[in-house]
């Protein structure tokens, strides 16, 4: 639409359901809730979805740098902590698009020091579950978590851990 206003006179409407079956429906989701803030209209962009389905890529590409180790790794605990506020905050604010940047800024730590507890990944699984939740439902049953992920309990905050 490069930046224009959709309308069906112009032929310039994205049809949602030709970016479901080219990125999925969670690339979709990602997308229109990382556009922008709730309240305002975004111009859409098809390099945004791509990065999306980018971001929804290296989610699934963690399960390889899984470990076996059940809590938060001492080194990450603070900024595991530090994203569950922030995106619990910003979820009930209705901004989704900064819950999504905390989650993507933590998976770029998880890449850069080559690994993620099974503690972390059950945590950002639960913390992404509504924004993306058919990717994280079936990431959760591969990682052999108990239970569906959207009967989760949300993380729990350590103020002590801030």
């Amino acid at each position: 639409s490069n930046g224009e206003k959709m309308s069906k006179s112009r032929g310039n409407v994205v049809n949602p359901d030709d970016i479901v079956q080219d990125y999925g429906a969670d690339t979709l989701r990602t997308y229109e809730m990382f556009i922008g803030a709730f309240d305002l209209s975004a111009s859409w962009s098809e390099e945004g979805v791509k990065g999306c389905r980018r971001f929804l890529e290296r989610v699934w590409k963690l399960q390889d740098i899984l470990t076996d180790e059940e809590g938060y790794s001492a080194d990450l605990e603070t900024k595991m902590h530090q994203t569950i506020k922030k995106v619990s905050s910003d979820f009930e604010n209705l901004k989704y698009n900064t819950a999504i940047a905390a989650m993507m800024s933590l998976i770029n730590e998880f890449y850069k020091k080559n690994s993620i507890t099974r503690g972390e990944y059950k945590t950002l699984l639960t913390l992404l579950n509504p924004v993306a939740p058919h990717i994280t439902e079936e990431l959760w049953q591969t990682a052999g978590f108990e239970g569906r992920l959207y009967q989760a309990a949300w993380p729990e905050l350590r103020k002590r851990r801030l």
